[in-house]
């Protein structure tokens, strides 16, 4: 008896701190009524003490789901967030890998003019008739020099690197023992990687590396290398490449980029 009369007032302290705000009958239960008083927003039960414990249970039960229901769409909101922070970092990092992609082009293309403004002022340049080449070794063939002349200044002069792509590949295929086909395949995997075409830049730079040892671009094709690699997430190789170029070309500005390089991996 005692045990029904303190359910009794645990249930009607419960009830009376339920907010309501009109006058209303939520449910019969049993015969009996429970209805909600508009004067002090507390709820006046009526009927047996079952009836009113499994009204005061489903309007928990209600709210509990309430709050599940927000809680599930406050999750699926933070995913929503995390989802969008991730995406906004991706692009942030290929954003910068780009903007590192042409600024090693444009400092590339920065040195062949050197050569050439070094090689025309040259007594041998003077005296060629023939258009002076990025590298400054000269051929017998003016075709052959014309040739590489045209393919280099598509990039530095009309700046069309789409053209200048099938230029030095058709120069490879027309003059494979000139001496310019190294620097043509320099030129080519820079275009290429600059493009986002790793697969292609890749061959071209190894291409140079295992058949021009003496090649004075093999180290910066060493440093593509590593480059691609380190994009690709093969930082065994990344490393690989970065030591070869500091241990092989320890006074060349690639070295310098290549230490930096290891540095961070």
């Amino acid at each position: 008896m005692k045990c029904m009369y303190k359910t009794a007032a645990v249930t009607a302290a419960l009830l009376f701190q339920l907010p309501v705000h009109a006058e209303a009958p939520v449910s019969e239960l049993g015969g009996g009524a429970v209805t909600l008083s508009g004067n002090n927003g507390a709820i006046v039960p009526s009927g047996s003490v079952e009836d009113r414990v499994a009204l005061l249970e489903r309007t928990l039960n209600a709210r509990l789901r309430i709050q599940a229901d927000l809680q599930q769409q406050v999750d699926s909101l933070q995913q929503e967030v995390d989802e969008l922070r991730g995406q906004l970092e991706q692009q942030g990092y290929q954003m910068q890998q780009s903007e590192e992609r042409q600024r090693q082009l444009y400092q590339e293309l920065d040195k062949v003019n050197s050569a050439q403004q070094q090689a025309a002022s040259a007594p041998a340049a003077a005296s060629s008739a023939a258009p002076v080449p990025a590298t400054g070794n000269y051929s017998s063939n003016q075709d052959e020099n014309q040739a590489y002349d045209a393919a280099v200044n598509m990039v530095l002069k009309e700046k069309n690197y789409d053209k200048a792509i099938p230029a030095f590949q058709g120069f490879i295929k027309q003059y494979p023992e000139s001496s310019y086909v190294p620097n043509a395949h320099y030129w080519l995997g820079q275009l290429l990687f600059n493009k986002s075409d790793r697969a292609g830049a890749k061959g071209q730079f190894q291409t140079l590396v295992s058949k021009y040892p003496k090649s004075p671009k093999r180290a910066d094709a060493l440093l593509k290398l590593g480059m691609i690699a380190q994009l690709e997430g093969k930082k065994g190789d990344a490393k690989s490449y970065y030591e070869q170029v500091t241990k092989g070309y320890p006074n060349s500005s690639a070295a310098q980029l290549a230490q930096q390089a290891l540095s961070k991996l």
